[in-house]
């Protein structure tokens, strides 16, 4: 979990609470710098990112891609049972 915003901020400004996003969320952040799961995701330094376990043979959550402005989604390169849900801030 990121310290940095309350879950209120986050809801506020991204349109998704990140700790009920997924099927079984697992932490979330704001990206910092852009790595290959990020790049391959959409997402944008400043995003938001939920780490969930939806990925591999895990279902993926259909609603996650609904909530808030999803840009995209990724598994994780080391571990495909993780996926990573991105959203942009909403616009004012």
């Amino acid at each position: 979990m990121s310290s940095e915003m309350t879950i209120e901020e986050v809801v506020a400004k991204y349109g998704v609470n990140p700790d009920v996003t997924g099927n079984r969320p697992r932490g979330w952040w704001i990206i910092d710098k852009i790595e290959d799961e990020e790049e391959s995701g959409n997402a944008q330094v400043g995003d938001l990112c939920v780490k969930t376990r939806d990925g591999g043979s895990n279902p993926v959550d259909p609603e996650a891609f609904r909530k808030g402005n999803c840009v995209g989604s990724s598994t994780d390169g080391f571990d495909c049972t993780y996926r990573y849900y991105y959203y942009r801030a909403l616009t004012p």
